[in-house]
């Protein structure tokens, strides 16, 4: 479907239907970790958002996280960065520190070229470090429009991996901030619920086959209204 098809087939939604489908996007997805359920590693897919790097520090501080992989090099979703030759994990790495993120508890990976590869290879990273044991546990973190589809990538990387791992949230940042009256934004939300419905079929599967974006799903009637 042609971006133009897609603003045409969500122009007509009322606020509450765009809210539902960023509520879809956002979450939290499963069970957020706690200072009294902390999680062992915390994968921040990047972006130049520095909002990423702010909540992952204050989840450190909080006592929910023990280690921090910011992970991304530079791509489409690297505004400036790309110009300045700056890896989206190193500039998230940097705000984190200057907000008070130990530095003995980040790790930082630069190669990956997409979703697939930030997850895995964050994985790696972590298991390189030492961090990947049985019973680790893991939780994403990623702007609010993709946190469904990063946590879902994360998820089927990790049991892939050679070392039992739980992936035990999904998380966001930025969710006050997004504008559901802009047609870029509408046209993203789009991407991601087809993303969502369709990723488990790819020659090459990104994701598990999620039910409720199938035919007699929870969101089935949504994710057809949307990408018909």
């Amino acid at each position: 479907m042609t971006e133009e098809r897609v603003v045409t087939a969500i122009a007509d939604l009322p606020m509450s239907i765009r809210t539902q489908l960023l509520d879809i996007m956002a979450g939290p997805h499963g069970t957020p970790p706690t200072a009294a359920q902390p999680t062992d590693v915390l994968v921040v897919f990047g972006a130049a958002d520095p909002q990423l790097a702010y909540d992952a520090a204050q989840l450190h501080d909080r006592g929910g996280v023990s280690h921090v992989v910011f992970t991304g090099g530079t791509g489409k979703d690297s505004g400036p960065l790309t110009a300045l030759g700056i890896a989206e994990a190193d500039f998230l790495a940097s705000i984190a520190i200057a907000a008070g993120l130990p530095p003995d508890a980040i790790l930082i990976e630069r190669n990956a070229k997409n979703a697939a590869q930030n997850a895995a290879l964050s994985l790696r990273t972590a298991a390189t470090a030492g961090l990947i044991h049985v019973g680790t546990t893991v939780a994403s973190l990623a702007p609010a429009q993709r946190s469904r589809r990063l946590y879902e990538e994360l998820r089927f990387q990790a049991a892939a991996f050679d070392s039992p791992i739980e992936v035990i949230a999904g998380l966001s940042t930025g969710r006050p901030a997004v504008d559901l009256a802009s047609p870029a934004t509408l046209v993203e939300l789009a991407n991601e619920l087809r993303g969502l419905s369709t990723m488990h079929a790819l020659d090459t599967p990104r994701i598990f086959l999620l039910p409720e974006f199938q035919t007699g799903g929870r969101y089935a009637e949504l994710a057809h209204q949307i990408n018909s």
